[in-house]
């Protein structure tokens, strides 16, 4: 949450925030941890597409963009780089389209983005996480909420499959004894706080 209004408007919100234009513009720029800066631009404008897909073809339900960091060679094969993938509220599968689906499994690192939508406003979920792990080329988990915040994993040199995977397990046990919403995002947020003891650096904007 950006501010106090911010707030206020998820919490009296029992549906699903609307994408407006001034949220698509709010969007930052940023200067995300193990990647190129070159990439910067790109990533924010894909940030920004994310929202405008949504808000123009899917009635402000979720959209997940896969961005293949290969992609000057792509480019050179002439194939594509970027693969574009529509959702329901709550939830969206990147692999349901097909250059997505490609660029996961065919390049040596990905950036899937991904919007969320839920009246919460919430940043990353246990699903979420769980993408980032369960896919080798996936580099970078990012996340924008539907007032153009952005939060981000992104695995380091030092990222531990293993060691991530027992975290990620510990998460899913706090999860699965969650008696409220608190308790399921306090499940997500033990992940959160101690990922970079696995190689996986997380930022929140």
């Amino acid at each position: 949450m950006n501010s106090l209004n911010d707030l206020k408007m998820a919490k009296k919100c029992n549906h699903k925030i609307v994408i407006t234009d001034e949220a698509i513009s709010k969007v930052p720029r940023i200067q995300y941890k193990e990647i190129a800066e070159e990439e910067y631009d790109n990533i924010q404008e894909l940030a920004k597409q994310v929202l405008k897909i949504a808000k123009d073809e899917n009635d402000s339900n979720e959209v997940a963009i896969t961005y293949s960091l290969d992609n000057i060679k792509l480019i050179e094969k002439g194939e594509r780089y970027i693969g574009v993938s529509l959702g329901a509220e709550h939830n969206v599968d990147p692999l349901s389209n097909s250059t997505a689906y490609h660029l996961i499994y065919s390049s040596r690192d990905c950036v899937v983005i991904v919007l969320h939508n839920h009246p919460s406003l919430s940043a990353l979920s246990l699903a979420d996480i769980q993408f980032l792990l369960r896919y080798e080329s996936v580099k970078m988990m990012v996340v924008v909420t539907n007032l153009g915040n952005i939060s981000y994993l992104v695995k380091t040199m030092k990222y531990n499959y293993e060691k991530a995977v027992m975290l990620f397990n510990d998460a899913v046990d706090w999860n699965n004894a969650a008696k409220n919403i608190k308790d399921l995002q306090k499940a997500a947020d033990n992940f959160l706080k101690n990922c970079y003891n696995v190689g996986i650096k997380y930022e929140k904007r």
